[in-house]
């Protein structure tokens, strides 16, 4: 005996494959907008995160005077002021984003001389994953970014600022002893 199929037999086969066909879209929808692009997109705001930064380190770099520094001095004082044994910048309070570290990673001349002092730092930054909640809203996902920079120094100022890609880890001198800037002789 051969059954013919019935309207509602049809109807309910085809409710079936429509759903099938949208929970497979959206879920390549999903695994291309939250995969790699979610990574990459979070790995970007850690990226900006450190550049944003980079005028906080140069602010802590700074000298207070146009007397004689080293780089090695420099960088003592700065760690000194943020109260720290290798970051640079004080730590701030968490608004949930992420966290920033900057340490120097080498320095070499003098604020006196005419190429002045260069200390190069290396900024990391790790951004937390959030959520947007409602449709229409930014996410991000999990990422870390990396820049570095030289600050060169010079007469009680930054004169210049420039990226350059990070040095190997094994290549950082040793961080000096966090102190503050000499007095100046009267």
């Amino acid at each position: 005996m051969t059954t013919i199929p019935t309207m509602g037999s049809k109807l309910t086969a085809g409710v079936l494959v429509g759903a099938l066909v949208v929970v497979g879209a959206g879920t390549y929808v999903a695994m291309t907008v939250l995969g790699s692009d979610a990574v990459s997109e979070g790995n970007a705001a850690a990226d900006r995160l450190a550049a944003d930064r980079s005028t906080d380190v140069a602010r802590a770099l700074t000298p207070p005077d146009t007397e004689k520094y080293s780089g090695k001095q420099l960088v003592a004082a700065a760690l000194a002021a943020a109260s720290s044994k290798t970051d640079l910048l004080p730590a701030a309070p968490s608004d949930g984003t992420g966290t920033v570290t900057a340490v120097a990673v080498a320095w070499n001349g003098s604020t006196a001389v005419t190429g002045g002092a260069r200390v190069t730092v290396r900024i990391d930054a790790h951004v937390v994953a959030h959520s947007g909640g409602l449709l229409g809203l930014e996410s991000t996902s999990d990422g870390k970014g990396q820049r570095c920079f030289v600050y060169a120094l010079r007469d009680g100022a930054v004169s210049a600022v420039r990226v350059i890609r990070c040095p190997p880890a094994s290549e950082a001198m040793k961080l000096p002893q966090p102190a503050a800037l000499p007095r100046a002789s009267t």
